[in-house]
């Protein structure tokens, strides 16, 4: 079955409405209102399709990064993404988008919308709305999600084994930046246990309920078996980021999530070590990232974090760190 679209569909690359018009799943949709690109997709081309009131999104992969084409990437490792959505979603159902068609020859996946009653935390954060409260409950449901995969899966996700892509997310976020630091934490990380873990819980991948209590996980293209601790030190690292202008915040929001993920099995040191990492991959990394920063000011606060890692502050109080990265030591 192929649909017709109407003329102001025609901004949308051709072969984008012959997906929509053949697909398994969207072409059964008794109408078609509109198909949009998405801005936010990085390594994808994704569009939202729109009918009867309800959202799908359709998630394209090509030979190089949507937003930043001088990096090429395997349009096969779709798959990868599938096999993640399908066990999450079997081990979790509540917290992650639905699959409703999958095409591994044009490589694309059709999902469900992923938060229909509310908003991307990435959102919530730029508008200064995140409570402790969120917090506390996105500490709580990613603990939750660990313990779930931790139980349920123990091999790895890819079939060629995760250990190349394990090393790869080690080497992009903390070993670019040559930082003896973070050098040697990868070191200690590859001594963790591992275990299938989502691999980017930036809130840019994670929607809210309005009630604030259910979070969806999407964009799982980098989950893999890597570190719990891992997953739980990058959300760290941004709520830092978000939040580091206003320290009463900043502490409120890092306590209450860590009280939500009871994470007394971490090493403190080692943790904080990651989210400091990751706030210098966001400020200084060729993929953008939105902040409320401007291009000095990130600038400024890459070296108040290669500070606090030189000196090894990262054993002080939080609040002494934040204190640190919003205004400087003397």
């Amino acid at each position: 079955m192929h649909k017709e679209f109407p003329s102001e569909f025609s901004s949308v690359p051709p072969d984008v409405i012959g997906t929509v018009s053949s697909d398994p799943f969207l072409s059964k949709l008794s109408h078609v209102d509109n198909v949009a690109r998405v801005s936010g997709g990085v390594a994808h081309h994704v569009y939202q399709i729109t009918s009867d009131g309800r959202r799908y999104y359709l998630k394209i992969r090509g030979n190089t990064f949507a937003q930043i084409p001088e990096i090429s990437c395997d349009p096969d490792d779709i798959v990868n993404e599938y096999d993640a959505l399908i066990l999450f979603g079997t081990i979790s159902p509540e917290n992650f988008p639905r699959v409703l068609s999958f095409n591994t020859d044009k490589s694309y996946l059709v999902l469900s919308d992923a938060i229909p009653d509310g908003e991307l935390l990435e959102k919530l954060f730029l508008e200064g709305k995140v409570t402790p409260d969120i917090m506390l409950c996105l500490g709580a449901s990613l603990k939750k999600i660990h313990s779930m995969s931790y139980y349920s899966h123990d091999s790895d996700l890819r079939s060629g084994g995760d250990t190349a892509h394990y090393e790869k997310k080690l080497r992009d976020r903390f070993g670019y930046r040559h930082n003896p630091v973070l050098d040697e934490m990868i070191d200690d990380l590859r001594r963790e246990k591992r275990q299938l873990i989502l691999g980017d819980v930036a809130p840019k991948n994670v929607g809210v309920n309005n009630k604030g209590d259910l979070f969806i996980f999407f964009d799982l293209e980098d989950a893999h078996r890597g570190n719990a601790i891992f997953d739980y030190g990058y959300l760290i690292g941004h709520i830092l980021l978000h939040t580091f202008t206003s320290p009463e915040d900043a502490i409120e929001d890092i306590k209450a999530f860590c009280k939500g993920y009871s994470s007394d099995q971490f090493d403190e040191e080692t943790v904080r070590k990651i989210a400091l990492g990751i706030m210098l991959y966001r400020l200084g990394s060729i993929v953008p990232y939105q902040t409320n920063l401007t291009s000095d000011q990130k600038l400024a606060v890459q070296r108040r974090v290669e500070g606090v890692l030189s000196k090894e502050l990262v054993l002080r109080p939080w609040a002494e760190i934040v204190s640190v990265l919003k205004y400087g030591e003397n």
